[in-house]
């Protein structure tokens, strides 16, 4: 480690140096950010830390006494972009502000930590996602039930929930990812079962990027050893972080206990009882907010004094999406280069203000169960899209919005500046406009839209009130002065103009001294450690009246000052530093006026705003896209008519989309196996269909001409390929993880998309597993979902002949000129050819190898080989033969009859359906 030399502190220390190990002390797991003056300063572990990450110069400090340290500094006006690096790389930072006024401080000046930074409490705006939330969220895990909780500081957002279920680390990993939490709290002595407590961190250390913990925040720092004995008890904890993207911090085992957690939330509510909340009865649920709240408290000092909302919410009202459905359908990002262009975002996204674009994010994140209320947001995008006018007048009031829910909480938690509030005022404005866009039109053509109305509440008394107050440009800090406007106050404005006056007799000054002395190059300045003062220069000292009195002597001149100057110089500074006071009173005021009287309101308006703001997104795009109003019922039927890919179309500007149809029932066409060329378009269709049945869910308009959903609970996908070099697992093995999950948690509810299973094994092996998985889903009434299944097997296209909810359907492709040309429709039947040779060729592969395969082609296809695998498949279901052979005698069971009768084939996995059926169908070739 550098600077080792420097690291031995002596018995005794300076007093800065006492004061900043003190604060460190009280904060080891932080980077404390040591403000001196105009800098944030960091030492000894930390330094080198900040200086490693962010790239800047380590130094080192001289603090006195023999003592040296390695230093780091950064500019306070700068200090919020390394920080939020800093926190983005997973550390914690301790901001330690200087408390009193250096300049009246005849001593050490007072420092305290005023907040830690860490990934889930982020407040500053510059380092929040405007679009998206930022949660701090808590999980705790029973034998048999999961609590959750998770809080949005900077927008209020309180919810909890806790469910019963037989596999809590599944529920804990799908609803993380539907939260999508900047920052998760686990009990750092995980006590699983009711059994001995153990520390846990090392076990998850490998598999997620967990806050930097350990000495002085030093990430090297070892995690405890665990002994082996605990890895098995631990190790299933680990798998449920694997899908959460924000970071991992262990905290204190002790908030998490129910007595302490309940104490908290009913001390923070002040409430004799959680009942009102909905959560008296889930013990699971408070622990976890318990945790957060201790958290936010711990690390962001006062902000929690605001927060009177907790919602308890249920996840059965939400369609279930698991980590990798979310990453297959691109719901958010893209999955190859992480982008929002390219998913299903990118195309909805048309609010004009941050707080639509968090509520539409939350709505494609949780997909809806209750028609009803899809239907509402159906009937308001309906009503805008029936008036084109309307749309624009909202378009023009919401672009102006701002951010209005975070600007209300920045004032709740009283650290808004005068810059927010100047901010809020111009977005309450903007409200003000969607209000009478709405009020303008009558009730009659927006039955839907007219109930926000009242949620759009009149807040022109507040408007008044901070346009009264504040001027329109101020300054970013409450202590600048210049904030309040004239004729606010008298006291004030009295105060300005003595200040004025003597601040213009000051600047005069310095003609009529010129005039009079002679002296040209005199001048009146001012700088804070000497306050005002004539300067002049060495070469006129001769010049100087006798009235001047010596104040300063310099290498080229002297300063001065007369009795007159001393007199306007108190003046001006004791009246601006009233004028500062004042003024800083008067804006703490006023927050706490809106604070205390209007916040609630407000938030109101801001909700109903962003509500508003998806239903015009939603219109916009669908009006433009030509989108469709799905009819939602309770059936077993997905019908699209002309059914298109929301993203592809967009992103498609050669040529126009080829839509299709669809049609899937589990009474009729449960499952579709789908054939077809590489690049012909099987993997765009089955991804159109779920996201078609995902728009449907969350109250939008659908890419196509018509559209009939009945209702689904779940969508599962199987798509691409995918090796998890981290836990060792190859591309078949995570294709057979992820295809258990399915078959293991589908209901007939559920919508399943498949695409090539099977084809991450030998040809053999994919083929019999395949045709079991889909066997498997067509006769097991548990699990009979609708299913898209896309395959290269083209055998399975036999499976329709033998089991009757089974439907085929080919990507229809030509042949002109020798050349091929993909159709992009979806047509019944199933194909014979992948073309794989010509998407080869159209991938540049060299032509010697080309001309290579097209040989070993035709030698295979002459082979038969083909033909074989299509044989293998029909020999599959027993010849009559054989059926006749055993049961041949009527008085006497066949001992492969029993066998057979006695199969529990519910319980078998799709592995052991197909080795039995091998089984049988050998002992049965020795029977004939």
């Amino acid at each position: 480690m550098l600077f080792e030399e420097f690291k031995n502190e002596p018995p005794v220390h300076s007093p800065v140096r006492t004061q900043y190990l003190s604060i460190k002390r009280q904060n080891p797991d932080a980077i404390l950010f040591f403000r001196m003056g105009d800098f944030y300063e960091m030492f000894d572990d930390d330094a080198e830390i900040v200086a490693r990450e962010l790239e800047i110069a380590l130094t080192r400090r001289d603090f006195g006494r023999g003592e040296k340290s390695p230093m780091a500094g950064i500019p306070h006006h700068a200090a919020d972009g390394y920080i939020a690096r800093l926190v983005s790389k997973g550390y914690r930072v301790a901001i330690c502000e200087q408390t009193s006024d250096p300049a009246l401080s005849k001593g050490l000046v007072e420092r305290e930590v005023v907040r830690i930074v860490t990934p889930g409490t982020i407040i500053d705006p510059a380092m929040l996602a405007a679009k998206r939330n930022n949660f701090l969220a808590s999980v705790i895990a029973g034998r048999d039930a999961v609590g959750i909780a998770y809080l949005d500081i900077t927008t209020g957002e309180f919810a909890v929930t806790q469910f019963s279920t037989p596999e809590p680390e599944l529920a804990i990993q799908q609803e993380m990812s539907r939260v999508g939490p900047a920052e998760v709290l686990v009990e750092a002595n995980y006590h699983r079962h009711g059994q001995r407590k153990r520390r846990w961190l090392a076990a998850v250390l490998s598999e997620k990027q967990v806050t930097k913990l350990g000495s002085n925040g030093n990430p090297n720092a070892e995690a405890p050893e665990m002994e082996e004995e605990e890895e098995d008890d631990i190790a299933p904890l680990a798998k449920l972080l694997e899908s959460v993207t924000g970071h991992v911090t262990p905290y204190d085992s002790r908030y998490f206990h129910e007595d302490d957690a309940r104490h908290r939330l009913l001390q923070q509510f002040q409430v004799a009882s959680l009942e009102g909340f909905g959560c008296e009865r889930l013990p699971l649920a408070i622990r976890a907010a318990g945790a957060v709240l201790a958290y936010v408290q711990e690390t962001q000092k006062g902000l929690l004094q605001q927060l009177n909302a907790l919602e308890t919410y249920s996840t059965t009202g939400f369609m279930t999406l698991d980590p990798y459905t979310r990453r297959n359908l691109e719901l958010f990002e893209t999955g190859r280069q992480s982008s929002v262009k390219g998913s299903l975002l990118w195309v909805l996204d048309r609010t004009r203000s941050p707080m639509g674009g968090r509520l539409l994010r939350r709505w494609i994140g949780q997909p809806l169960l209750e028609i009803g209320i899809l239907e509402q947001r159906q009937q308001a995008i309906g009503e805008l899209l029936g008036d084109g006018l309307l749309q624009a007048r909202l378009a023009e009031g919401l672009k102006k919005a701002g951010d209005v829910e975070r600007l209300t909480n920045r004032v709740r938690q009283r650290i808004a500046n005068p810059r927010d509030l100047v901010a809020l005022a111009n977005g309450l404005h903007a409200a003000a406009e969607v209000r009478t866009c709405l009020q303008d039109t009558p009730p009659s053509s927006l039955p839907t839209l007219s109930r926000l109305l009242a949620r759009l509440t009149d807040n022109d008394d507040i408007i008044t009130l901070i346009e009264r107050a504040i001027v329109d440009e101020p300054p970013l800090s409450i202590t600048e002065g210049g904030i309040i406007r004239p004729n606010f106050s008298a006291e004030l404005d009295q105060l300005k103009n003595a200040s004025q006056n003597g601040r213009q007799w000051i600047a005069d000054m310095e003609q009529r001294e010129r005039k009079r002395t002679g002296i040209s190059t005199l001048k009146v300045g001012y700088n804070k450690a000497s306050g005002y003062f004539i300067e002049v220069s060495n070469s006129n000292l001769n010049r100087v009246p006798t009235e001047y009195v010596r104040r300063q002597t310099l290498t080229n001149c002297e300063r001065y000052i007369t009795s007159d100057l001393k007199e306007y110089e108190t003046l001006v500074l004791n009246a601006q530093e009233r004028i500062n006071k004042m003024e800083n009173e008067f804006f703490v005021q006023l927050r706490a006026d809106i604070a205390a009287h209007a916040a609630e309101r407000i938030l109101d308006t801001a909700h109903a705003l962003a509500e508003i703001d998806v239903y015009l997104s939603l219109a916009e795009v669908a009006a433009r896209q030509n989108y469709c109003r799905p009819q939602l019922n309770e059936g077993d039927t997905i019908h699209i008519v002309a059914g298109r890919h929301p993203v592809v179309e967009q992103a498609q500007t050669d040529a126009p989309f080829i839509a299709n149809d669809t049609n899937i029932s589990n009474s009729s066409a449960q499952i579709n196996i789908i054939t077809g060329p590489n690049m012909a378009g099987k993997s765009t269709y089955l991804r159109q269909v779920a996201l078609i049945t995902l728009m449907a869910q969350i109250g939008s308009y659908v890419p196509a001409e018509a559209a009939t959903i009945g209702m689904v609970d779940r969508i599962f996908t199987r798509i691409g390929a995918q090796d998890d070099l981290a836990t060792g697992q190859s591309t078949f093995m995570v294709e057979m993880v992820e295809t258990a999950n399915i078959l293991h948690h589908a209901t007939p509810r559920s919508l399943i998309i498949l695409d090539e299973i099977g084809r991450g094994t030998s040809t053999y092996d994919g083929l019999a597993i395949a045709r079991a998985i889909v066997e498997y889903l067509h006769n097991n009434k548990r699990s009979g979902a609708r299913t898209l299944f896309a395959t290269h097997y083209h055998e399975l296209v036999e499976v329709a002949q033998l089991l009757p909810r089974i439907r085929c359907l080919n990507v229809a492709v030509t042949e002109e000129h020798g050349h091929v040309v993909f159709l992009r429709k979806i047509v019944p039947g199933g194909a014979d050819r992948s073309y794989g040779i010509h998407v080869a060729q159209l991938a540049g592969i060299p032509r010697p190898v080309i001309h290579r395969a097209e040989e070993i082609l035709q030698e295979l296809e002459s082979k038969g080989d083909a033909k074989v695998r299509r044989k293998a498949m029909r020999d599959m279901t027993m010849p009559v033969a054989w059926q006749m052979t055993l049961l041949a005698n009527e008085n006497e069971k066949h001992p492969l009859i029993e066998e057979l009768a006695a199969l529990s084939i519910d319980e078998l996995t799709p592995i052991e359906a197909i080795s039995k059926l091998y089984e049988l169908q050998q002992k049965a070739r020795r029977e004939i």
